[in-house]
């Protein structure tokens, strides 16, 4: 592989799906040939002398009002560490600015660029006719695109019209970091114990709690799927801006006995409910400004421990998951089929079995960071 440098505005300790999705990347690249640029943030040094691959912390997007244009130190730091650390390719995680840093510099130091993409930065690059013009010349300029999912893809297509097809579009999928292994019994019973599930029936949304994830629909659905299941737990895991508007929901629906929060877990500790459910269930949805789920790794998660999944039919979650094979997608906004589809997989254990079964085998057979990482360093070769 060429020497590389990824150059990121997000990345660990730094929390979200751009930092996790090229964290677990850069980890199955060849470690003397992987150069990391990150911007600097506090406690950054446990995490970096962890690495086996080399990382930079500098103040890269500059917060004085009298500095124009902003990215200016990314500029001067990416074109430092090229030189200095005879690089031969150069990632970008953001379109604009990154993407405008790789741009200039491959004008002036002819150095091959790539670009990666999630799919709110593709929204974001495409709100006005600045934007999407400098957007378009940069991924015109890049020896090939990354992006997260097919879905990914199509909406590079959809909001910044035709790229040269000299650019190749690579589809390297993120994959689950929590997957199935063994656990202790005696743990998993004290924990079952401990969070009053004894003898009940639950299902998991393990995410943020933020509005286009769908947690509301399920608690809508859920008034009509305890009249079948009267002991149902929904197990609400992590933390976020809707947490006190779906706490309030909870009480106005009457589903105080239903529903149980769970903000302070740790990562160790997701096995347990994952274990412990029925199934996992997310019915994501596409919001107005754009916000759209480019891929869904939790769903991928889930199926590793052997449980069949609800989607929503919106944005990357129909990659994630196989309708009728891993799972079921289901309309976001129709709570009746959100209700249908939680009552049909606690109805039928074969069914749900079977689905738990083929999501196991499916990430297993491709939804590795070993496999995916592999893809990207034969790109980079």
């Amino acid at each position: 592989m060429k020497r590389t440098l990824l150059v990121t505005i997000d990345f660990p300790p730094s929390i979200g799906g751009v930092a996790n999705y090229w964290s677990n990347l850069a980890r199955h690249m060849p470690a003397n040939d992987f150069v990391v640029l990150a911007n600097d943030m506090e406690n950054t040094i446990d995490f970096d002398m962890k690495q086996s691959y080399l990382i930079y912390r500098k103040n890269l997007i500059s917060k004085n009002r009298w500095i124009w244009p902003k990215w200016v130190n990314l500029l001067y730091h990416t074109y430092k560490i090229i030189k200095q650390e005879n690089i031969e390719n150069v990632i970008v995680t953001h379109v604009l600015p990154c993407g405008t840093v790789a741009y200039l510099l491959k004008k002036i130091l002819k150095i091959d660029y790539f670009v990666s993409l999630h799919g709110l930065d593709i929204s974001n690059a495409a709100k006005t006719a600045k934007k999407r013009k400098l957007a378009k010349k940069v991924l015109r300029g890049a020896k090939a695109i990354i992006v997260n999912s097919q879905f990914t893809a199509d909406l590079l297509k959809r909001k910044l019209g035709c790229i040269k097809c000299s650019v190749n579009v690579n589809i390297i999928h993120p994959c689950p970091n929590i997957v199935y292994r063994k656990i202790d019994e005696e743990k998993l019973d004290s924990f079952v114990k401990d969070s009053n599930l004894s003898g009940k029936r639950m299902i998991l949304t393990v995410s943020r709690l933020i509005e286009r994830k769908g947690h509301d629909m399920v608690l809508h659905a859920m008034q009509k799927v305890i009249n079948r299941f009267p002991d149902l737990v929904y197990a609400i895991v992590g933390k976020g801006p809707q947490e006190k508007k779906l706490k309030e929901l909870t009480s106005s629906l009457n589903l105080k006995n239903n529903v149980k929060f769970f903000s302070d877990i740790q990562d160790n500790e997701l096995p347990y409910f994952y274990k412990a459910s029925d199934l996992f269930i997310m019915p994501t949805r596409e919001l107005e400004d754009g916000d759209i789920e480019g891929f869904g790794i939790v769903y991928l998660e889930a199926n590793s421990f052997g449980k069949p999944v609800i989607a929503g039919s919106a944005g990357g979650a129909v990659e994630a998951v196989v309708h009728n094979s891993t799972g079921l997608v289901v309309g976001p906004e129709n709570v009746n089929e959100i209700a249908q589809g939680i009552i049909s997989l606690l109805t039928n254990k074969d069914r749900a079995y079977r689905m738990g079964d083929q999501g196991i085998r499916r990430v297993e057979d491709g939804f590795t960071w070993d496999r995916q990482g592999g893809k990207l360093e034969k790109l980079l070769g």
